[in-house]
């Protein structure tokens, strides 16, 4: 609050802002005023320091001339990025399924005698299949795998292993076996996969080994929900749909959890891309009454 004695105000701590009054300058140039306003750092004393020089008008206007370039390359960049990612996807193959260079591209390719060497001249069988024996192998960071090597007398050809090399490189999920590699050397031919130690499906059912005990019901679910899953996301998630056409227990394998993971993908099929769910039927193939009932229902 301002206090007033004679020729003296004290107008300190109002935090005052704006002009002191013309009148009131005139009294304390002639000395008939003395008046203190300290802590008052917005009131101007005269009429031309309260208007903003043209040094701050300058600093101002560079100021808002700075952000408004700066947003500029800004949104130009998100702009020239986002230019670059939509080209990049176009320019990708669509189709993963043409050609053996795509093969190559995705995953490690192996000769004959590299396969020779990882499984220790196939000296382990683990199985065997319509493709060929699989081979219990190591590479060499001591990664376990599983050696699909194509037999001379098997009745699928360069077309079915193509197809299974070929459709595994573009799909990918935890319930589906994972594909390391593959060799096409000469005549020689084989896929690597990831090892899974308990085997197939099949052979678990059945109690070949003697010291394995028999499935739970609660195991058996899981498997059978794990399996469903892996094949619904070949029927729904990819794109192209994918019908696998050889499901049976011998193409379940099981990890050292039990947990299951589709196998055998050398007779699976893509939809048309059109949208169209016609599936040719000249030639049908798969196991009868183990094909997927998207095939059956068409046929």
């Amino acid at each position: 609050m301002s206090k007033l004695f004679g020729s003296f105000r004290d107008l300190t701590g109002n935090k005052l802002t704006g002009t002191i009054p013309l009148g009131l300058l005139i009294r304390i140039q002639d000395g008939n005023l003395t008046l203190r306003y300290d802590h008052s750092p917005n009131l101007c004393s005269n009429n031309s320091s309260c208007q903003p020089t043209q040094e701050n008008r300058n600093s101002k206007t560079t100021g808002y001339i700075a952000v408004v370039v700066v947003a500029s390359v800004v949104v130009v960049a998100l702009v020239v990025l986002l230019l670059f990612f939509v080209i990049r996807r176009k320019e990708e193959p669509a189709n993963i399924h043409n050609q053996e260079g795509d093969v190559q591209s995705r995953n490690r390719r192996f000769t004959y005698t590299e396969l020779k060497v990882i499984t220790s001249n196939f000296r382990r069988v683990l199985g065997e299949g319509g493709f060929g024996p699989v081979y219990d192998g190591f590479l060499e960071d001591g990664t376990q795998v599983a050696v699909k090597l194509r037999s001379q007398s098997s009745n699928q050809g360069v077309k079915e292993f193509l197809t299974e090399a070929q459709n595994l490189t573009g799909i990918h999920h935890r319930n589906l076996v994972s594909l390391i590699g593959y060799c096409k050397d000469g005549e020689y031919m084989a896929l690597v996969y990831e090892y899974m130690s308990e085997g197939d499906l099949q052979h678990k059912l059945r109690g070949r080994d003697r010291n394995d005990g028999c499935l739970t019901w609660r195991q058996r679910l899981h498997i059978v929900l794990e399996s469903a899953q892996g094949l619904e996301y070949l029927h729904k998630a990819c794109s192209p749909p994918f019908i696998h056409r050889d499901v049976k227990t011998s193409n379940i394998l099981l990890d050292a959890n039990l947990k299951a993971k589709v196998a055998d993908f050398g007779l699976m099929k893509a939809f048309n891309q059109d949208g169209d769910t016609h599936v040719s039927t000249a030639r049908v193939v798969g196991t009868p009454g183990y094909l997927a009932p998207e095939y059956v229902s068409l046929l």
